[in-house]
């Protein structure tokens, strides 16, 4: 791709300052500057420009607007230079077309299934009764989607994926490879010297703008809805069970795990590998800090850390004493040897 300085400044709402022609043909980062690059700075204060840097643009905060410049470049001039540059990079991914638009003459499309407008389906994907599809959603190839499906706009489903039976995929939904969503739900019964498996013949919703990242697992609820709220964003190798709710705009790190009929708030933060049991609430804005293992509700607005999970200060405290535990222990020693002579 190629673009003028003339239209970067339009697509990130920036205020040029240097040649409006000059031609951007890479997006870098300060390590790796080049000649028709452009890179960004968040302050002028807290990073180094290291010598010899030269670049053709850079963002820069308006703060820095009247001020000497450790470089000489073309500058744009923006209220949030990390924004500024997301919202450019966001622009230059989507000219970077990763499909083949259209369907592939290896899908395999059950004739029951209702495509919108522009839909693209890849190669050995597979698309069974009564799914529907809406505008503009992009299947990789090796895709399965099950029977009765619904799919919305603008989603991206990428190879290894699998969306079962029944479930429903709101607008704006990104699967990165190999997310499985409506799995059965680990639910069985003893009975009589055996377990016996207890059917899962809910499914899954996931909300608008939600995107699941590579090898997590969502499973469908015993009865009702497993459900992953809209904008939350969920890592690489996380467990939602059957049953769980997971509020809107929420972060789950990788190898978190969340056992069935847990309801998560709004806006929580779960650092990775956070182990959480089930049927409880973790109220709105909570932290939960990595490797926490939770087995308590927690109220709104907590932070949270250690395994088992307390409330942070408390938690760093404990450990405080504990790294004091080997000294005390030599002073015990020193003391009872003295008592004992």
């Amino acid at each position: 791709m190629k673009l003028t300085l003339k239209e970067i400044a339009v697509i990130t709402g920036t205020e040029l300052a240097g040649d409006e022609n000059f031609v951007i043909e890479q997006i870098c980062d300060l390590t790796s500057p080049q000649p028709n690059g452009i890179c960004y700075l968040v302050s002028l204060e807290k990073v180094a420009v290291p010598p010899g840097f030269t670049t053709g643009a850079i963002i820069l905060p308006l703060e820095a607007k009247g001020k000497e410049l450790p470089i000489k470049t073309n500058v744009l001039y923006a209220q949030k230079p990390e924004w500024a540059f997301n919202l450019l990079v966001q622009y230059w991914d989507k000219q970077n077309l990763k499909y083949t638009p259209g369907i592939h003459p290896t899908a395999v499309i059950s004739p029951s299934a209702k495509l919108g407008a522009n839909v693209s389906v890849g190669a050995y994907s597979v698309i069974e009764d009564d799914v529907t599809i809406g505008d503009n959603t992009v299947i990789f190839p090796q895709v399965y989607i099950g029977k009765r499906t619904q799919i919305g706009a603008d989603c991206i489903l990428y190879p290894q994926v699998v969306v079962r039976e029944e479930c429903v995929l709101k607008n704006h939904v990104i699967l990165q490879p190999g997310v499985k969503i409506g799995n059965d739900g680990f639910g069985f019964m003893f009975h009589e010297g055996k377990h016996h498996k207890i059917p899962q013949i809910g499914n899954v919703i996931i909300e608008d703008d939600v995107e699941i990242q590579a090898n997590s697992c969502v499973d469908r609820a015993k009865l009702a809805h497993t459900v992953v709220g809209a904008n939350t964003k969920v890592d690489n190798l996380v467990q939602i069970a059957h049953n769980v709710k997971v509020g809107q705009g929420s972060i789950l790190c990788s190898q978190v795990g969340i056992a069935g009929t847990t309801t998560i708030g709004n806006g929580v933060i779960a650092a990775g590998q956070v182990g959480i049991v089930g049927h409880l609430k973790i109220g709105d804005g909570v932290i939960l800090g990595a490797q926490s293992g939770v087995t308590n509700d927690i109220p709104a607005g907590q932070s949270y850390f250690g395994s088992p999970a307390r409330p942070m200060k408390e938690t760093l405290k404990i450990m405080a004493i504990e790294s004091k535990l080997p000294e005390l222990y030599k002073e015990l020693k020193v003391i009872k040897k003295a008592v004992e002579k």
